[in-house]
């Protein structure tokens, strides 16, 4: 469609108007010349439903707070010099990794692979998120995480309400029923980790912060006034290692 019709096209997505940038060129301009015009996303019912209600770093609109969220995850989690921090984590999680494969193969096992991978990263944001890893080797937990991970990503964007609002409320694939089902799941997996970093003592960490320690800490000392909501801080531990799942950005390095 691009070749016939150009770099930059209008479709009418149901009864929503759409623009596609199809080129580098045509991308920089909506994202980086025209930033601030185009920052805000629309509502679609993952945001709400998923999302804390555009609680996260995606999906809130661009001001202070959205602001606060992606300083705070630049300079902390996926800026440069965060990534050379925590660049022993990656390494260590991957030598894990080819470890348990090896211990497989010795045992004549098999090794699913997605599973495997799936644990590795989410044990490398954890470490650097909460200090710990979530899970200590492949099973059942970390098979329920990637399966939600999955669902997560299967469902936030096929709901037919998005594109034609005024048939949302009917719900008529069932597909906002599942996003709220999923969304406690997920609620309750990250309060967990909440309290139970909460109730872990300081000095475990002292003079190494991690991301959620530094999230607690300047939250309240923002030269902005700005603070964050304990749905916002949900809304961005669930937003980073989803997006770590689908990405590979922080992984490369620790190949090197």
């Amino acid at each position: 469609m691009a070749k016939k019709f150009g770099p930059i096209m209008f479709l009418k997505m149901g009864t929503c108007d759409t623009v596609v940038a199809s080129t580098p060129d045509a991308a920089r301009a909506f994202l980086k010349t025209l930033d601030h015009t185009f920052s805000n996303r629309p509502t679609i019912a993952g945001a709400t439903h998923l999302g804390y209600n555009s609680q996260d770093l995606v999906f809130a609109d661009y001001g202070p707070k959205w602001k606060l969220l992606r300083k705070l995850t630049n300079l902390h989690m996926l800026g440069w010099e965060a990534l050379q921090n925590w660049t022993h984590v990656r390494a260590i999680e991957v030598e894990h990794m080819v470890r348990v494969v090896h211990e497989c193969n010795q045992k004549g096992e098999l090794v699913e692979v997605g599973e495997l991978l799936s644990c590795a990263i989410t044990n490398m944001v954890s470490q650097v998120v909460l200090s710990h890893r979530i899970f200590a080797n492949k099973g059942p937990e970390s098979r329920e995480f990637k399966d939600m991970v999955v669902e997560f990503m299967t469902i936030s964007g096929v709901n037919i309400g998005d594109f034609v609002p005024w048939v949302g409320w009917m719900d008529l694939r069932g597909v906002v029923g599942k996003m709220k089902r999923l969304h406690r799941r997920f609620d309750k997996f990250l309060t967990d980790m909440i309290e139970e970093h909460v109730k872990s003592a300081n000095d475990e960490r002292k003079g190494k912060p991690d991301f959620l320690d530094i999230v607690m800490m300047e939250n309240g000392e923002d030269v902005s006034g700005e603070r964050l909501s304990l749905s916002n801080i949900k809304a961005l531990l669930l937003a980073v290692p989803l997006s770590a799942m689908v990405s590979p950005r922080l992984v490369p390095e620790a190949y090197d």
